[in-house]
């Protein structure tokens, strides 16, 4: 026997509506009563306009947010960091930086005033020979030396007025070197005591003096007695100026004065 698959005959049938309702819509999981379309659930399109207008409200809130917070931010300046102990404001530097030469020692200028006459030393010394002395023909003795020659005696001299120049050594201590020197190149020297004198000159800074006296050995001749001193005056550029001057003993009354004249002329130029 063939058997069929069917509904069965006695489905259940919705009762009839009551007049003045709406129909009835379709029975299990399809759609619900009909709805006037003025409350007609909105279809897919509808919903997508719905995001768009949340999602165009909410980037407004964030723009207006984003804008209150960049306001204030603009209206408060920043307060600078402390530095912190042991660091510096000072920035670092960026390639190669430029060292500049170091200035040179200034040299002092040297003018010639009413008093620089005669023979010039050096640093803006002068001194004058008195009349009858003669430069020195030996060439290897340093500084400026004249001398006074005896008469009728062809290179043999009656005295000397040597003035030499230094930045090594102060007034006392190039006096008494100068003593020292003659002490080795003469015989018997006896040396006075020597010490500081008033400076003559106010462009000097220390003046001092001492004398001295010595014997020079000539070969078949009576010993030649000469007497003289050493003066060393110290500038304020310190520089130190020293005359050495000595005569014979025989010519010492006569020729004393001659030695103090150069002396002075030589002060006065300073």
């Amino acid at each position: 026997m063939s058997q069929q698959y069917g509904p069965p005959q006695n489905q259940y049938q919705p009762p009839s509506q009551p007049p003045g309702q709406p129909p009835a819509g379709q029975g299990g999981w399809g759609p619900g009563p009909g709805y006037p379309p003025q409350y007609r659930p909105g279809g897919r399109k509808n919903r997508r306009t719905q995001w768009i207008v949340i999602g165009g409200a909410a980037l407004a809130v964030v723009l207006i947010a984003t804008g209150a917070v960049l306001l204030v931010t603009a209206g408060k300046k920043d307060t600078p960091a402390a530095p912190v102990a042991g660091t510096t404001l000072t920035p670092a530097p960026v390639g190669t930086m430029y060292t500049p030469p170091a200035p040179s020692p200034t040299v002092t200028q040297i003018t010639k005033g009413p008093y620089d006459k005669g023979v010039e030393i050096g640093g803006g010394v002068w001194f004058t020979p008195a009349k009858g002395w003669v430069k020195d023909p030996d060439k290897t003795r340093s500084g400026h030396s004249y001398l006074l020659p005896e008469p009728g005696r062809p290179g043999a001299i009656d005295g000397y007025f040597w003035i030499r120049q230094t930045k090594l050594m102060g007034a006392k201590a190039f006096a008494e070197h100068l003593v020292d020197v003659e002490s080795n190149n003469l015989d018997h020297v006896v040396i006075g005591k020597g010490g500081f004198r008033p400076c003559p000159n106010k462009a000097l800074k220390l003046c001092y003096a001492t004398n001295y006296s010595a014997v020079v050995t000539v070969k078949g001749k009576k010993p030649v007695v000469f007497s003289g001193f050493v003066q060393a005056f110290e500038d304020f550029t310190g520089q130190t100026t020293a005359t050495d001057a000595a005569l014979q003993r025989e010519v010492w009354p006569k020729r004393k004065q001659e030695i103090l004249n150069m002396n002075g002329t030589l002060v006065r130029s300073f």
